[in-house]
């Protein structure tokens, strides 16, 4: 075999492994000449966030490894669907009644994404976050303890169940249990991205320029963009100290990185850099699906009473004088989030 022949196989087999991404020649452009991210696309996955301990060292699964999660996954739908109905637990918890969505609610999705990646993180290179630090459990401590007390007003509950930020619309944006659609618009010099989730928007013009003062704090950060090549980069600072994602906190830099891959693939990336919150910045990456599905008005508390029965509730306990905090008032998906006073039993042990 010649060397030139040994030389264009290695080429054409590095080419084959590597993701395919459109030359920029080929990337689809507006008509004033950037590259082209309308649309609406789909980020549901049922890849894990972090990477599970079975993969651990591994990136990529193989071929036959992802057609059989899939093939599993569908076979999981089906055998729900087969059968909808079940009795009633015989010891329900609090969550049969404050998490009651059923797999008709449900649409968080029903493949792995493209890719084959064992993991939505891929940076630290082990595909799993790094830890959170002492202020991150303490933060998480006290937010507990205010959503454990009957609230006064609806400023006490959270952001989520009021319906203004938080689950997977980010930003950053990550898939969930149902509405993972994106839209995005282009217009010269703006991007506008709607989330189908709360339908929360964004307006990101592209051409830079300074963050708002830190004293000035936004529910989605403070968001400037600007195009590197075919990628347009966009770096959002100055959250509310209400906001969270996966334990950040309102000085989180989030860079967010958005890429044509081909006429039905663009791909998503984010860093996160809150040293206040955790031991390390940590990167994502995921391709995300053209899908033809419309986005509708997102309805959250219209004609929901949950909210209202609350502030009906507590106001009884006030007035009986028996409001007192209870875990009951905390959602069951906060269940999870460390008491206050074992944290600082536990500092005051290491003492």
């Amino acid at each position: 075999m010649t060397t030139s022949l040994k030389t264009c196989l290695a080429v054409t087999a590095t080419a084959l492994a590597a993701p395919f991404v459109l030359a920029e020649d080929d990337t689809p452009k507006t008509s004033w000449g950037v590259p082209d991210l309308t649309g609406t696309w789909d980020f549901a996955t049922i890849t894990p966030f972090n990477r599970p301990e079975r993969f651990e060292g591994r990136e990529y699964l193989t071929e036959e490894e992802y057609s059989g999660w899939n093939e599993g996954a569908r076979r999981g739908r089906e055998q729900r669907d087969q059968a909808p109905s079940r009795p009633a637990p015989e010891n329900p918890t609090q969550g049969d009644v404050d998490v009651g969505y059923n797999s008709f609610f449900i649409d968080s999705g029903k493949h792995l994404s493209p890719g084959r990646r064992t993991s939505i993180v891929v940076d630290p290179p082990n595909g799993r976050m790094p830890g959170i630090t002492g202020a991150a459990r303490m933060r998480y401590a006290e937010m507990r303890e205010k959503w454990e007390h009957p609230p006064r007003t609806p400023a006490d509950r959270p952001p989520a169940t009021r319906c203004l930020v938080g689950f997977n619309a980010g930003p950053p944006m990550a898939s969930g249990a149902y509405n993972n659609l994106v839209r995005i618009f282009q217009s010269p010099g703006q991007v506008g991205i709607l989330n189908e989730m709360v339908n929360d928007h964004r307006v990101i013009a592209t051409d830079g320029g300074e963050h708002m003062p830190r004293n000035v704090r936004f529910w989605k950060g403070d968001s400037r963009g600007r195009w590197e090549g075919n990628t347009f980069v966009v770096e959002t600072r100055n959250f509310r100290p209400e906001t969270n994602f996966r334990g950040s906190g309102p000085n989180m830099h989030l860079t967010e990185r958005f890429t044509r891959i081909d006429e039905n693939t663009l791909r998503y990336e984010y860093t996160v850099d809150d040293p206040e919150m955790f031991h390390g910045t940590w990167s994502t990456e995921q391709d995300w699906v053209r899908t033809d599905s419309d986005i509708y008005e997102y309805a959250c508390h219209e004609g929901n009473r949950s909210l209202l029965m609350q502030m009906r509730a507590a106001k009884q306990q006030y007035d009986a004088g028996n409001a007192v905090p209870d875990e009951t008032w905390l959602p069951t998906w906060y269940k999870w989030m460390p008491k206050k006073a074992d944290l600082l039993a536990q500092q005051a042990g290491e003492e």
